[in-house]
C-alpha cells in the first residue's frame, strides 16, 4: 500500500537517491516555474522606497543558510527594504546581501527566542515575519497587505496563503485551530473585513504591525513548536485576516538531516505546552506550519 509513510520511508532509505533528487528537481522546477509565470503577469513594483521605508522582513534560520539565501533572493523579487535573520546556526551564515542583517544567536535557542530577537530591531511600522523555507514571487503581494493595513486600523496583521510544494496544497485552520483555553477573538471567524476574512491562525508567514505584535512575544519556553501557542496567546489581542492574492511558496528541506534531527526534537515543547495549556491535548508533535 502506497502511504505518505511509506513514501517518506522510501526517501529517507539509503538507497533513495534517485528518489531524493526527483523530489528536489520538482520543488525546484515548481517554484521557478510559478516565479516565472509571476514574472509574466504582475508588473514590477513601481516605487520600491515606499514599501523599503514602511517594512522589514523578519525571518528564523537554523542550519540551512542555502535556503536563508533563496528566501532573501526571491524577497528582492518584491521588496527591497531592510532584511533581518535570525541564525541560532552553530556558524551563522553570512548576510547574502548590504542590506540584511544576520543575528547571531545562542546555538539551538529555537524559533520564538530568534523570532523575538528579530522583532525586537526593527525600525518600521510594519513587520513581515516569514519562516526561512518560504519562496516569494511577485504574486506575494506585500505591498498590498501593507496598503490594507494602512486603511484598516482594526486589523492587526494580514497572513499570506501558503502552497505546499511539491504537492500544491493549502494547509487549512479552521476555527478550532487554537488550544481549547485560549481568550475569545476580537472579530469572529469567517466574518470579514473590506472582502478579507478574519482568521484565528494562519501559516507562519504575515504582515503585521510591529507595534502590536510586540504585544504578543513568542514564549521562548517553547524551542521549535510554536505556532499553535502563538495564535492561541494572540486571540483576544490580535485580529489576523487572510489575503489569497497575498501567496507564497513552502518549500521545505526534508533531506537535510541535521536540520531535522533538531526540528524533530519536540518532546520537552510538548510537555510543555501540555502544562501550559491545560485540559488539552499537544500529543502527537506536529505542528504542520513548520515542519
Amino acid at each position: 500500500m502506497i502511504t505518505a509513510a511509506n513514501v517518506k520511508r522510501a526517501l529517507d532509505h539509503p538507497l533513495g537517491a534517485p528518489l531524493r533528487l526527483a523530489h528536489r528537481a520538482s520543488v525546484w522546477s515548481l517554484h521557478s516555474g510559478s516565479a516565472a509565470l509571476a514574472r509574466a503577469r504582475v508588473e514590477a513594483p513601481d516605487d520600491p522606497e515606499w514599501l523599503a521605508e514602511r517594512l522589514t522582513l523578519c525571518a528564523k534560520t537554523f542550519e540551512r543558510p542555502a535556503t536563508a539565501r533563496r528566501l532573501v533572493r526571491s524577497a528582492r523579487r518584491v521588496f527591497a527594504g531592510h532584511v533581518i535573520l535570525a541564525d541560532d546556526s552553530a556558524r551563522p551564515m553570512q548576510a547574502p546581501d548590504g542590506r540584511t542583517e544576520v543575528i547571531d544567536l545562542p546555538f539551538n535557542s529555537g524559533v520564538p527566542h530568534g523570532r523575538n530577537a528579530a522583532l525586537a530591531r526593527v525600525r518600521t511600522p510594519y513587520a513581515w515575519v516569514s519562516d526561512d523555507d518560504v519562496v516569494f514571487t511577485r504574486d506575494s503581494r506585500v505591498r498590498s497587505a501593507v496598503e490594507f493595513l494602512e486603511a484598516h486600523p482594526e486589523v492587526d496583521a494580514v497572513c499570506a496563503t501558503q502552497i505546499e510544494l511539491p504537492r500544491l496544497y493549502i494547509i487549512g485552520y479552521g476555527p478550532d485551530s487554537l488550544f481549547l483555553q485560549h481568550r475569545p477573538p476580537l472579530r469572529p471567524f469567517g466574518s470579514e473585513i473590506d472582502g478579507l476574512p478574519v482568521v484565528l491562525m494562519g501559516p507562519p508567514v504575515y504582515v503585521g504591525r510591529t507595534e502590536s505584535l510586540l504585544k504578543v512575544p513568542y514564549d521562548e519556553r517553547i524551542r521549535m513548536v510554536e505556532h499553535r501557542d502563538f495564535f492561541s496567546m494572540a486571540s483576544g489581542t490580535l485580529v489576523f485576516v487572510q489575503d489569497p492574492a497575498f501567496v507564497v511558496l513552502h518549500a521545505r528541506t526534508p533531506f537535510n538531516k541535521r536540520y531535522t534531527s533538531f526540528r524533530n526534537d519536540v518532546a520537552g515543547d510538548l510537555a510543555y505546552l501540555g502544562r501550559k495549556w491545560s485540559g488539552t491535548s499537544a500529543e502527537g508533535g506536529r505542528d504542520p506550519a513548520v515542519e
